[in-house]
């Protein structure tokens, strides 16, 4: 038995070997300028066996190209293939990141460039990681520079952040510069890491209203969805038509989010415009396949609304106004088209078809929620609603690399749900070549078209409409 035992100790421990974690370590040396950075990376033993960019023109941004003391190095394209390395090899090579440079602008000419950069054209990084490994990179910059990232960061003396585990073409926002970072709690173990440009016109107001929405969605959800959110703040001087012009989402390695903002105007149209519940609420859902955008879209369009009814932003008549406006606008849109599958008008989008299709997809995608949520609440005699399936699916499914198809995330809240409604309603949705009814929705609701212009519309007593706006309250 004796000697049993010291075999059995024996392979345990040669296995543990062979699965022991790797940390592969990066270290990024910008020059003063930015304009360039010298980029070094050592594998902890066994190397992957290809490093990738998401541009295929990568390559041209380098200024030196890869070497290693310990093997052969072959460039395939926006790919780099590294077998041949020795365990424990490293490599180096230089990138040029001037054409990255944010434009100078009159007012700013006295301060140092902004590097933003939305895809990755010159981090080389594994194709694929194992989920026992790690990537940490270590940004050494010049004095006066700071660095925003999607990372979490894993050293307090340092600019050293650890990459996550998804594909290298999901895109990220990263910012080095001349610029003011600022990490805002929203509630115990959740921040949102912000950064503008210096000196921005009231920014202690501005990083209220970004904490507001964030609650706001933490309210709705029960649990704010990542530890940390980034936020980047992009000044514009004037634009007469919103204080938030225009935002995007981003998921690589990390939530980001980057905002165009009018920083001059007052901050109570901030509160009033949708742009960015819109925006943050896209962190309910996993990474979906872009022939699904329907989907992501339309939970997002949906919950710009209610999260500002809920928050007492806006009244909860005029959210549901503004709701019963979108479908209009949708069901406009769909009768503009020739005829097509919301499943067809998506697709089509994504090869550059956007001409009359947007309003269709972001509303037939509001409606598809909407109706869930109502049909959930029937069931269940008011107790569940959509944001306790969300809730579900945020604790089992937002996480990790893999990019969902429509109809399996459907499937997965229904049994999330333990109710057959997603689904069946994915398919009559993706396969109409009309845009679904609501008027029969906003019934059950308890949402009446008032008589008169001045209200619009109104509300029964102990309605469906109310209670959903009532939720966070």
């Amino acid at each position: 038995m004796a000697k049993n035992s010291i075999i059995l100790t024996l392979l345990i421990t040669v296995f543990a070997g062979y699965c022991q974690a790797a940390t592969h370590s990066y270290t990024v040396s910008v020059d003063d300028n930015i304009d360039s950075a010298d980029i070094n990376i050592c594998f902890d033993g066994k190397p992957p066996e290809y490093l990738a960019v998401d541009k295929r023109k990568g390559n041209s941004a380098l200024i030196k190209f890869p070497r290693s003391k310990q093997g052969h190095i072959e460039i395939q394209g926006r790919y780099w293939n590294i077998r041949a390395l020795a365990e424990n090899a490293c490599i180096d090579y230089r990138v040029d990141l001037s054409r990255h440079h944010a434009k100078r602008r009159k007012e700013t000419k006295d301060r140092r460039n902004i590097f933003f950069v939305d895809e990755n054209s010159w981090l080389w990084l594994p194709e694929t990681i194992a989920k026992s490994d790690e990537i940490e990179v270590t940004f050494k910059l010049p004095k006066w520079a700071s660095i925003s990232t999607p990372w979490m960061k894993v050293s307090e003396k340092a600019e050293t952040y650890r990459i996550g585990h998804h594909p290298q073409d999901w895109g990220y926002n990263l910012m080095i510069g001349d610029f003011e970072q600022r990490f805002v709690t929203v509630s115990n173990g959740h921040v949102l890491s912000i950064a503008s440009s210096n000196n921005m016109q009231q920014t202690d107001k501005i990083d209220q209203w970004l904490v507001d929405i964030a609650k706001s969605l933490e309210n709705y959800l029960g649990d704010y969805p990542a530890s940390q959110t980034q936020v980047i703040l992009i000044p514009k001087p004037k634009y007469k038509n919103s204080p938030v012009p225009w935002g995007s989402f981003s998921r690589g390695n990390g939530f980001g989010i980057l905002f165009v903002v009018v920083p001059s105007v007052g901050i109570e149209d901030f509160y009033a415009d949708w742009t960015a519940t819109h925006e943050f609420s896209h962190q309910l859902l996993p990474k979906i396949n872009y022939d699904d955008i329907w989907l992501s879209e339309g939970l997002s369009s949906y919950l710009q609304y209610v999260l500002m009814g809920q928050a007492n932003v806006i009244p909860a008549e005029h959210a549901w106004y503004k709701l019963f406006s979108g479908l209009k606008r949708g069901e406009k849109g769909t009768k503009k088209l020739k005829p097509e599958t919301l499943q067809q008008a998506s697709e089509r989008r994504s090869r550059g078809g956007r001409a009359g299709r947007t309003m269709r997809i972001y509303w037939s995608g509001a409606l598809y929620f909407m109706k869930a949520d109502v049909a959930l609440r029937e069931r269940s005699g008011g107790k569940v609603g959509l944001n306790d399936v969300l809730l579900r699916l945020n604790r089992c499914c937002i996480n990790g690399g893999k990019i969902w198809q429509g109809r399996e995330l459907a499937a997965k809240l229904d049994q999330l749900a333990d109710e057959q409604i997603f689904l069946p309603l994915f398919d009559k949705f993706s396969q109409s070549e009309e845009f679904p009814e609501y008027q029969e929705t906003f019934d059950k609701l308890g949402v009446v078209l008032a008589k008169t212009k001045k209200r619009k519309l109104e509300l029964k007593e102990n309605s469906l409409a109310r209670k959903i706006m009532q939720l966070a309250n």
